[in-house]
């Protein structure tokens, strides 16, 4: 995990601060990567770092709340999921993520059925020419996945998902039927059609 070194601009309280911070962002992620509700998730965690002491000054001491945690954590995924985005002097840059990238992805995700989000990005991103950068290209913007999540909502990839499902489950279901029908259509009609037989000719004998 990488942190944030200390700097002559930024006191050392708030450099610590920030990682502290970071280590808890990074704590509610995982959490909530392996199936812990979201507010749970942010309880647990901000009452396991609440009123710790700094090292770099024992007087000071960490408070964080629920709600502190939610908007650090907001504010971590939107500048990248780094320490620096916690400083009390940071300022985010505008998000280097253009919109046909965004564009490509929804494409992706309408177009295959992909057990999450994670793992659509993951697929997206080592596409060939997935970002439109040449045919060998691989992620060469290093948009992150928190970066992503923060501009493309999980519901959204979900609900393409689900019409993903019910669009496979309306083709199974058609195929199924087809297949019933032919199936009836032969237990009743013969392979060929019967041979016409001609009438034949009565010959008289004089």
């Amino acid at each position: 995990m990488k942190s944030l070194l200390a700097s002559k601009l930024i006191p050392a309280w708030q450099i610590e601060r920030a990682n502290k911070l970071h280590r808890a962002c990074r704590s509610v992620q995982t959490r909530i990567n392996h199936g812990e509700r979201t507010r749970r998730a942010f309880r647990r965690v901000a009452k396991y770092h609440n009123g710790r002491a700094f090292k770099c000054d024992p007087k000071r001491h960490l408070s964080l709340s629920e709600q502190t945690l939610r908007r650090a954590f907001t504010r971590w995924k939107h500048g990248g999921e780094v320490a620096a985005a916690l400083t009390l002097q940071y300022r985010p840059r505008r998000p280097a993520i253009p919109a046909p990238v965004l564009v490509r992805f929804a494409d992706f995700c309408a177009s295959f059925r992909l057990p999450s989000m994670k793992v659509a990005w993951d697929k997206f991103s080592t596409r060939g020419g997935s970002f439109g950068l040449g045919r060998h290209a691989r992620n060469p913007l290093k948009i992150s996945y928190g970066l992503l999540r923060y501009h493309f909502p999980a519901p959204d990839f979900y609900l393409m998902q689900a019409q993903q499902q019910a669009i496979q489950a309306a083709q199974t279901n058609l195929a199924q039927l087809r297949l019933k029908v032919i199936a009836d259509i032969r237990s009743r009609l013969p392979e060929r059609p019967p041979r016409r037989r001609g009438k034949k000719e009565l010959e008289f004998q004089i």
